[in-house]
């Protein structure tokens, strides 16, 4: 238990409490249609979001 609860400090919460569905399908969509740089950028925004309010 303690490995994966250090897995999910690094991975910053999304093993132990990951984003709903509709964030993930919302992702996926954008990374299908978007430019690869908008994508990643978004990815990030929402990886930060998520993990900021989960702290």
């Amino acid at each position: 238990m303690k490995t994966l609860a250090a897995l999910g400090v690094l991975a910053g919460g999304f093993l132990l409490s990951p984003p709903p569905r509709s964030v993930a399908l919302a992702l996926l969509w954008l990374g299908a249609r978007a430019h690869p740089v908008i994508t990643l950028a978004v990815v990030l925004a929402v990886a930060h979001a998520w993990r900021a309010g989960h702290d």
